[in-house]
């Protein structure tokens, strides 16, 4: 692992990088022939760009937006806040949340100069060209989601050329075609093994990319552009690419969920595409740290636990569900429900404001991350935590193929069979830690333990199908960094308006009184515990029992608009292109929206 840091350490070096240097993207003094000759320097080049796309938990005290505490992580309907995550509000005067083409240029240099090499075999130049295009396609992926039309560049542009580097935004389709060509290039000539696995970039890698991206395109297509032509195209490629992956039969799910995300190694887990390598005093990261020493001011939402179901496969409030206690007391609430609930919170009880120190704001303690044995040691503390972070998974690849698949058929352009969900969905429930009920086709409903899924809570414009696959992939994948894209890409960030969604801005179910006496019976601390030492939690109604609420003010509500789906072209970008002659066009319900 410490010579894939150092070989990373080397292409700062040589490479340049915007967090760490201000010199040009490229040395100019390596930038030659000879040096693009050599296999081994285009290694480290590649290498220099890892950070940019397969970023892990980043280091020292960097936020990740897996959890939460970023835009990313919160503006999503998983966590009730003390203090709530807005939307942009303002069109900003620079840089809009990475309106910058800087990484575009340095992988549009590697994709030129191995092109033109001559030194280099034909699989090694299409290998290396292949993992190129990926990274363009990745950073394409990340500008075309967060603005959506941006200009193409398909070559390393010099400031002398203003013509080609003040280019007008070309439609979002045109860009993502491109984008998939890139795709399907890097998935066919890309190496299926190049170094250490897990650690550097396969075949595999660009497999389960494409099918990321392509279905996030695909659904962006289908509910924000209602363009089907599009999204059948989009969803069938990020279908596929799940499929061939999946049939590849080289990876299968770890037995503990939980050790995804708290493992001090990932090497050998047979579920790891890509995984991120941490280590005493060579790269160390703080998430496990702000989950295990810091009071929750974000923590799991009513809307997330409820997603959860009951073990016998059945949503908590369907009628039928005769396992679910009710939510008036936390273990009586947590009992018999999907195991990977008790994976990421705190089982032991709530922790509340006014007992706890270290307490959360919805009541519920999400521990995801935290690996017990490290809790006082120090790859446990501070911003020197070890544990590897995933940063593809064999589990995001089979939701993505059963997504992908259910909504073609939704389309028309596929038909769902049981094996679709035995080799996804149901394999995820196989899984030895986490052992659900298997899902059944019958039509379009979705049965288990032959009862017929009816959730009372589902939303009216979601099918039953896709409603539990939606399910079953936030449960799966909490807190990685995905869920705000979700909502995006199905044109549902109402489900993150505190105000639309009110259980957004609710916890757990506290009665004060039988807490106390909970409390003083169980613990017999010195100094009992008090009525009034509760006075901080807020609850929903009068009285000492309710739901908590952290915001009790409604104008301190998150609340979305229609323009929240792209984010702004920041203004000095359209002032600067105007100089050029280009008319840079501002993202709609943004025009007039500036300090």
């Amino acid at each position: 692992m410490k010579r894939i840091i150092l070989l990373f350490t080397t292409a700062l070096i040589l490479f340049g990088c915007e967090d760490y240097l201000t010199r040009d993207p490229l040395d100019t003094i390596t930038d030659t022939p000879a040096f693009w000759n050599n296999e081994n320097n285009i290694r480290t080049v590649a290498v220099g760009l890892y950070d940019q796309y397969f970023e892990g938990w980043r280091s020292g005290w960097s936020r990740t937006d897996w959890y939460a505490e970023t835009n990313v992580a919160d503006w999503t309907d998983d966590n009730a806040q003390r203090v709530a995550t807005y939307f942009t509000k303002v069109t900003p005067s620079t840089d809009g949340t990475n309106w910058s083409f800087t990484n575009l240029r340095r992988v549009n240099i590697l994709i030129d100069r191995v092109g033109k090499t001559t030194a280099l075999s034909e699989e090694a130049k299409n290998h290396w060209q292949g993992v190129g295009r990926l990274f363009r396609a990745l950073e394409y992926y990340k500008l075309v989601s967060r603005f959506g039309d941006v200009p193409w560049y398909d070559a390393p542009l010099e400031s002398n050329d203003p013509d080609g580097l003040y280019q007008p935004r070309q439609p979002r389709a045109q860009v993502m075609d491109k984008v998939a060509e890139d795709l399907d290039f890097a998935a066919k000539n890309i190496r299926i093994s190049d170094g250490v696995k897990g650690l550097t970039v396969t075949r595999d890698v660009a497999l389960a990319y494409t099918s990321r991206v392509m279905l996030f395109e695909g659904t962006w297509q289908k509910y924000n552009e209602n363009n089907s032509e599009a999204a059948r195209r989009y969803l069938t490629i990020a279908k596929d690419a799940a499929a061939t992956l999946m049939q590849s039969n080289r990876y299968s799910l770890a037995p503990d969920y939980k050790s995804l995300t708290t493992s001090i190694s990932l090497a050998g887990n047979p579920e790891m595409i890509l995984y991120r390598e941490y280590e005493t005093s060579v790269l160390t990261h703080s998430l496990m740290s702000f989950q295990n020493t810091e009071a929750e001011g974000s923590s799991p939402s009513r809307s997330l636990i409820e997603s959860y179901l009951s073990t016998n496969g059945l949503p908590i409030t369907q009628p039928e569900n005769s396992l679910f206690r009710g939510d008036d007391w936390f273990f009586d609430e947590i009992a018999d429900r999907d195991p990977r609930l008790h994976a990421i919170i705190d089982t032991d009880g709530l922790r509340l404001e006014g007992v706890h120190t270290i307490y959360a704001a919805s009541g519920y303690f999400t521990n995801r991350f935290v690996n017990e044995s490290l809790i006082d040691d120090p790859g446990g503390k501070s911003s020197t935590n070890i544990t590897d972070a995933p940063v593809m998974k064999l589990n995001e690849v089979l939701m993505n193929y059963i997504e992908a698949a259910a909504e073609l058929a939704d389309l028309g352009a596929y038909t769902l069979v049981q094996s679709d969900f035995d080799n996804s969905i149901n394999r995820i429930r196989d899984r030895p830690s986490t052992s659900m009920p298997h899902l059944t086709l019958a039509g379009n409903q979705l049965m288990v333990g032959g009862v017929t899924l009816n959730d009372p809570s589902r939303d009216a414009d979601v099918s039953p199908i896709l409603w539990e696959i939606r399910r079953e992939r936030r449960t799966e994948l909490v807190y990685e960094g995905i869920r705000f894209n979700d909502l995006r890409r199905w044109g549902k960030l109402e489900y993150a308006d505190m105000a639309i969604n009110s259980k957004l801005n609710l916890g757990a179910w506290i009665d004060k009184e039988r807490y106390v006496t909970w409390y003083n019976e169980t613990y017999a601390p010195s100094t009992p515990l008090t009525l009034s030492s509760l006075d901080p939690i807020k609850l929903d109604r009068a009285g000492n029992a309710g739901y908590l609420k952290p915001i009790s003010d409604a104008s301190l509500l998150r609340v979305h608009a229609a323009k929240d789906y792209l984010y702004p072209i920041p203004l000095d970008q359209i002032a600067l292109y105007k100089t050029k002659g280009v008319t840079l066009a501002q993202n709609p319900g943004w025009e007039t929206v500036s300090n």
